[in-house]
């Protein structure tokens, strides 16, 4: 299955968690599971002291706390976790959403709240492939540097535009070296749409959904 990802980023109270929001509604709403990770900063532990599911988790084991409604589930945070680990959280999901934390291969997304022209923003625009904002300015300057714009409140678009559409699976990719074809398998095939559709999104007289033809010479001598 090719799990799509998107990531947000912002100031806090910029939306973003409300945002993430609407689209789990969304999707759920449509029968497409997804997940979501917040990620935080600070040091602390999610663990109450002296519960007995912090006493498995302390002694090592990978611990859950199970009721009749939900299940929290602890393991260990990698030092360094990529889109792979972040799948692994949610094996079910098509699509997972993250706060607060860039992934390669997802869609950067950056969360501009109240910010009017690109100082405000938490980091620059030519990081990111979408910005949610409401301002006119700061979406003419988004465009123009080659980010899709949506308004705060038009999360539904948004979803259909990333979330919602074909994958790798319902493309044909054929990759050929001097004549022979390449066997691919899933990751490498969603690696290379990832990569591919990445570069070409930003360019003018780009058809993302038609035939795509990259050539490569052979290497000079």
């Amino acid at each position: 299955m090719n799990t799509r990802l998107a990531c947000f980023i912002g100031w806090s109270n910029t939306g973003k968690t409300g945002f993430v929001e609407s689209l789990a509604r969304y999707l759920t709403d449509r029968s497409i599971s997804c997940g979501a990770l917040k990620c935080v900063r600070h040091e602390g532990s999610f663990n109450l002291p002296g519960k007995d599911s912090t006493r498995f988790f302390e002694a090592g084991a990978g611990a859950a706390l199970v009721s009749e409604t939900e299940t929290l589930r602890m393991t260990k945070t990698p030092p360094v976790w990529d889109r792979i680990w972040a799948a692994s959280q949610f094996p079910a999901a098509r699509v997972i959403l993250i706060e607060g934390r860039i992934v390669e291969g997802a869609v950067r997304v950056l969360v501009g709240g109240p910010a009017e022209d690109e100082s405000g923003l938490k980091q620059p625009l030519a990081g990111f492939d979408v910005l949610i904002s409401g301002h006119s300015n700061l979406a003419a300057r988004a465009r123009a540097a080659g980010l899709d714009v949506f308004d705060p409140e038009d999360s539904e678009s948004f979803a259909e535009r990333y979330l919602t559409g074909d994958t790798m699976e319902d493309r044909t990719l054929i990759v050929t070296t001097g004549g022979i074809e390449v066997p691919l398998n899933p990751f490498v095939k969603e690696t290379i749409e990832n990569v591919v559709l990445g570069m070409l999104k930003p360019l003018k007289k780009t058809d993302l959904d038609g035939q795509i033809v990259i050539t490569i010479g052979p290497a000079k001598k």
